[in-house]
């Protein structure tokens, strides 16, 4: 009676779990309530207050553009004057002034095209933050929603392994009382379905917090519908990354990181060249109208003028030198951030694709080890039945298949994260298709 009971929980139970853990996208089953995995990562991408927070910085960058922009555009001001002065050797006078002034730059040496290219760079750089924020939040959703899939396959691994041991303990409590089992066989099974309850527990506050992460991010309390649509999300994503040159030159020319350091250093040429250029004039051309009351005459009087302004740095106290040298220096220190970005970023692509590959094989090696366990087993429940086997051996056999079992999980489980890390490295989330295009095809203001 035992044996059979085992040999059913094993075959129908344990069997069918790993059978569905590692069965194609089109065998897995999802409901219409269920939480997408791209849907996922879009609705994390789109709530999250650092995205605000790094379009808020875009938005005032967009605004130091407009401002740069008007150096080169008309400039009109009104201004008020009273004052009085001498007007010859012994008489004086009070003047009452109001009017407009009208001036536009007509010649600068370039100064106002080079703001214009530092706020533009500027402007780029918050647009790849954006990008990168929005890549982070996805990729936090992204595992959690791993990991809480992952708790769940290993909950129904371990949950046949407690049901197996809840039948064995009745089955030997009724042995005990015929003499045909011992207390330390009772023991035994005792241990081990208190052992799996623990894990149970453990898998529960796991699975809980990655579904709290979820609903935090996401805003939504259903559950992940499966690996099935993670698989297919990363086959299509990854489809094009076939050898390590790949995966290393996608990710240092897609990463939003690599684009907001590039940004930030065209932003810092345009202000070392515009410090270089600040000794040389600036050329404005000048109109003034007023009306003036003049004390002498007590009458008020149209005055009008037109001419040009030209405005030259003569002595800063060496003010011109030092933001040359500081805009020299940020530059410098802009360019070593950018190289060691490269090389940390070539780096974790690399392992992260061989990384991938290495899982792949040892995910088939784990469903044999799987298959070689549940075969090992077959053969001690058998020579258990005739009498040649003990009870211990047989529960070893049993654990030494469940480990099996969750070796399986762990290793496609581990396979889906690091094809996840290697997404995120060459900025491939899906949430982030309509951004990549944008970045592709920047939009510079006029």
């Amino acid at each position: 009676m035992t044996i059979s009971m085992l040999k059913s929980l094993y075959r129908a139970g344990l069997t069918l779990g790993l059978v569905a853990l590692c069965a194609p996208a089109g065998a897995q089953s999802a409901t219409d309530q269920c939480l997408g995995f791209a849907e996922g990562l879009a609705l994390a991408a789109a709530r999250a207050p650092e995205v605000d927070g790094a379009r808020a910085r875009e938005a005032e960058a967009r605004a130091d553009l407009r401002e740069a922009g008007s150096l080169r555009r008309p400039q009109v001001s009104t201004f008020g004057r009273s004052g009085v002065g001498d007007t010859g050797l012994t008489s004086s006078q009070i003047d009452n002034q109001v009017g407009v002034r009208l001036s536009q730059r007509v010649f600068d040496f370039g100064d106002s095209r080079l703001a214009r290219e530092a706020a533009q760079g500027n402007l780029d750089q918050r647009g790849f933050d954006v990008r990168d924020q929005q890549s982070q939040a996805a990729y936090a959703v992204a595992d959690a929603y791993l990991t809480q899939l992952e708790a769940e396959a290993m909950i129904d691994v371990i949950a046949h392994r407690r049901e197996y041991f809840e039948r064995q303990q009745t089955a030997v409590e009724g042995l005990l009382r015929l003499g045909g089992a011992t207390r330390a066989d009772s023991a035994q099974i005792a241990a081990q379905l208190a052992s799996a309850e623990a894990e149970m527990l453990e898998l529960d506050f796991t699975e809980e917090r990655a579904a709290t992460r979820l609903r935090e991010y996401t805003g939504r309390s259903s559950a992940p519908c499966g690996p099935a649509q993670v698989r297919a999300v990363l086959d299509t994503q990854l489809a094009d990354l076939t050898s390590v040159d790949d995966v290393i030159a996608s990710a240092l020319s897609t990463h939003p990181q690599i684009g907001s350091q590039r940004s930030a250093i065209r932003s810092l040429e345009a202000q070392r060249e515009r410090q270089r250029r600040s000794r040389l004039p600036v050329v404005e051309v000048v109109g003034i109208v007023s009306y003036v009351y003049a004390d002498a005459t007590q009458d008020w009087d149209v005055r009008d003028r037109v001419g040009v302004d030209v405005s030259v740095p003569l002595y800063s106290g060496s003010a011109l030198g030092a933001r040359n040298d500081r805009a020299e220096a940020r530059l410098s220190q802009e360019e070593s951030v950018l190289h060691t970005l490269q090389r940390n970023l070539g780096e974790e692509a690399e392992i992260a694709f061989r990384r991938s590959i290495s899982l792949q094989a040892q995910l088939h090696r784990r469903q044999a080890v799987a298959d070689s366990q549940l075969n090992y087993f077959d053969a001690i429940a058998g020579e258990f039945e005739f009498g040649l086997g003990t009870l211990p051996v047989l529960i070893d056999a049993r654990l030494a298949y469940e480990q099996a079992a969750l070796d399986v999980v762990t290793a496609q489980f581990s396979l889906l994260r690091q094809q996840l890390n290697l997404m995120r490295l060459t900025a491939r989330m899906p949430s982030l298709a309509s951004a990549q295009r944008e970045a592709d095809e920047p939009e510079h203001a006029p």
